[in-house]
């Protein structure tokens, strides 16, 4: 209420430790190294926390950090089923998974987390989807063989945000594999699941629920309720729009349960090992790795650029007025800003953008001046980042953590949560890729006209392409970290049969999304496969039923 907000924490000093940190009890010869490296990487990578208004950047980027040696000996660990089911896991590795994670490619950190934060058949099942080479006899042997339970639920697409949140209230928490099944369709199995959480992803999206900050937008494709529905957008992620002190009970409660659902259905997500299609924005992710109270002013550029770059101009301000009274050259007046002094910039002690929330008590009557300028913007990033979404992240860590514990994310960095939770980035599709990566199979192989058109097209695609493309397929517009090489099962291409008086250029490609299979026809030009393969994957997007 007075205005008074706690210091930023500076993530170095939980580094700068004259012995081991708590997480480490193993002994070795190399541990003093281990904790130089540790300390090295960590000046490197928070640096900037020293200087006010300097560059966020990593001086080494952390992946020149992995140890090769280290890699291949947690691999070793990691990839052998006997060491999975028997817990076997070296007390070294989960400790230099999570205090010095820099050591080790985020694939190798994958697998640790689900092998040391759920249970053992989910880390096996896990093993064998992303190694589909071992050993078969290995994956047969009775004792290493996964036994996951699996839940079904059926669905009805009309009200899906509802259902989802009866379905993780029965089930979120529960060990099974979660299979969902629409109402009227057919389709069971992995694609309708993939889909459902790639639907519920979009569903949180909605404008009319107020979570998040950003910009109304529509889709371009939308499909059954998604007509006319108004969606969040921000290009940096979303971040929870802040709650004042005079929000209503009634609409923070509301927002508090979407936030708890949130929290479990990420959780669900990871668990069972499905991707969300949900843009969150770095300082989300911070607050999900409890690093809320280091986020400064840096971090608005996350959040809201056009604001982060006013408070930009306002902090060089301060930083030219404490020069001006030190040397007392002239009066604190003539600061500005683009030649508007800070009076006349109409300012007062209310959130940019959210006019109901005050920063301190009579914030909306106090006019900010130059003499009043550093309380203001230290009030606006703390009540951007942490005063004001508080509340939401409380419930969303509650949701999350009745279905396992946070601290096992420790092994990730924030910016690498996005692609636990999301799989891998947009990128272009090469044609190279594609043939190492897809299977072509019952009536064609890798020199079929249809197949070399198929990749042409595919390796053309723009970023919204590839989504329908994918979600067509797999049932989920995104891949896997990895890209095609990590699609379990590899995307399949068959040749779809007909009649001897059939055209083939007559008919769509369809799919079998619980196998990742392609059934093409042999169209006679790849501008009719084109036009084809993009009819299809958008008119066949939200249903499953027998091709």
């Amino acid at each position: 209420l007075d205005g008074v907000c706690p210091p930023v924490g500076n993530p170095l000093e939980t580094y700068l430790l004259s012995g081991p940190p708590d997480g480490i009890t193993f002994e070795d010869p190399s541990l003093d190294v281990i904790l130089l490296l540790r300390v090295l990487h960590a000046i490197s990578r928070y640096w900037y926390y020293l200087y006010n208004n300097a560059v966020c950047k990593e001086i080494i980027p952390t992946n020149e950090l992995i140890n090769s040696k280290l890699t291949a000996k947690a691999n070793r660990q990691l990839q052998d089923p006997l060491v999975i089911m028997t817990g076997n896991i070296p007390i070294w590795l989960t400790e230099l998974g999570r205090t010095c994670p820099f050591f080790f490619p985020f694939d190798t950190r994958q697998m640790l987390f689900y092998v040391t934060a759920f249970d053992r058949d989910r880390a096996m099942q896990r093993l064998l989807d992303t190694n589909p080479e071992i050993n078969q006899s290995d994956s047969q042997d009775s004792r290493v063989a996964p036994r996951l339970d699996r839940k079904k639920r059926t669905v009805n697409r009309e009200e899906l945000l509802k259902q989802a949140e009866s379905v993780m209230q029965d089930l979120g928490s529960s060990r099974a594999m979660l299979e969902i099944q629409y109402e009227n369709e057919v389709g069971t199995g992995l694609g309708p699941t993939l889909e459902f959480y790639a639907l519920v992803s979009q569903e949180l999206q909605r404008a009319d629920l107020g979570l998040w900050r950003g910009d109304e937008v529509t889709l371009s494709h939308p499909k059954g309720s998604q007509e006319g529905t108004r969606y969040i957008h921000n290009p940096r992620g979303l971040f929870p729009v802040p709650f004042g002190r005079n929000t209503k009970p009634a609409h923070v409660a509301k927002v508090k349960m979407k936030l708890r659902f949130l929290g479990k259905f990420l959780a669900k997500a990871i668990m069972d090992f499905r991707l969300l299609d949900l843009p969150l924005s770095l300082s989300f992710y911070k607050w999900m790795l409890r690093q809320e109270i280091s986020l400064c002013s840096h971090d608005l550029f996350n959040i809201d650029p056009v604001v982060a770059k006013s408070i930009c101009h306002l902090e060089d301000i301060i930083k030219q007025k404490k020069k001006l009274e030190q040397d007392r050259s002239q009066a604190l007046e003539s600061l500005n800003m683009n030649g508007c002094s800070v009076e006349d910039l109409g300012l007062d002690f209310t959130l940019p953008g959210y006019a109901s929330v005050e920063l301190k008590k009579g914030g909306k009557d106090t006019v900010v001046t130059i003499h009043n300028l550093e309380e203001y913007l230290r009030l606006v990033v703390y009540w951007t980042l942490n005063e004001g979404v508080s509340k939401q992240f409380e419930s969303f860590r509650d949701g999350f953590e009745s279905v396992f514990p946070l601290h096992h994310l420790q092994y990730f960095y924030p910016e690498e949560l996005d692609q636990l939770l999301c799989g891998s980035k947009s990128e272009a599709w090469d044609v190279k890729t594609l043939m190492e990566c897809c299977r072509p199979d019952h009536g064609y192989n890798h020199d079929s006209r249809a197949v070399k058109f198929l990749f042409e097209i595919l390796s053309s695609f723009d970023g919204e392409q590839q989504r329908l493309f994918l979600q067509f397929v797999t049932g989920s517009p995104r891949l896997p970290v990895g890209g095609f090489r990590s699609l379990n099962p590899p995307l399949t291409i068959v040749r779809k049969t007909f009649e001897s008086t059939e055209n083939p250029d007559d008919f769509l490609p369809s799919v079998m999304t619980c196998v990742n299979y392609l059934k093409l026809p042999d169209y006679s030009s790849i501008d009719i496969m084109r036009e084809k393969l993009l009819i299809a994957a958008r008119e066949g997007q939200q249903s499953f039923h027998l091709s």
